[in-house]
């Protein structure tokens, strides 16, 4: 017992010292799914400093019908889009199995969108995040996109 504490000491330092605080972090809840015409908007008002990474994160359960997600993804200043992305993610293995954290049926996805971001805009900044699904051979996307729990974004130092 005695050999291990160093060793769990080491690991829990090394593990910290990787985890960066949040300067932002919120999340919406999408308890019925997610509408085709439902964007998720946060706003963040506090300046960012010079260099930040962005995050989304998307929870998703078993009723979630695709192995990937579509999403766009705008970051206004001053009602004008800054920043405008259309995004892939996958969400499930090959196999089928859910990518993500969690114990439940219910997993949480942390999905890297910005590194480094920058900007001479003066905030409050909007992020707008929408979805983008769409079936094969349809023109038209999910109107309702069932699966999605809830829809997040968090912000970063990059600094670090």
């Amino acid at each position: 017992m005695n050999r291990a504490l160093p060793f769990l000491g080491f690991v829990l330092l090394a593990l910290s010292s990787c985890s960066s605080e949040a300067l932002f972090r919120a999340d919406q809840n999408t308890p019925n799914g997610w509408g085709l015409d439902d964007t998720v908007s946060f706003q963040v008002d506090q300046a960012l400093g010079e260099s930040s990474n962005f995050y989304l994160h998307l929870r998703n359960n078993q009723d979630y019908p695709f192995s990937n997600i579509f999403l766009v993804v705008n970051v206004k200043a001053q009602d004008s889009i800054i920043e405008s992305d259309t995004l892939e993610y996958a969400m499930a293995k090959p196999n089928g199995e859910w990518l993500g954290s969690g114990f439940s049926s219910v997993k949480e996805s942390k999905l890297w969108w910005k590194e480094q971001w920058s900007t001479a805009a003066e905030p409050p900044y909007t992020v707008e995040i929408a979805q983008a699904n769409r079936t094969n051979g349809r023109e038209q996307g999910e109107a309702i996109l069932p699966g999605i729990v809830s829809v997040g974004l968090s912000i970063t130092s990059a600094e670090n």
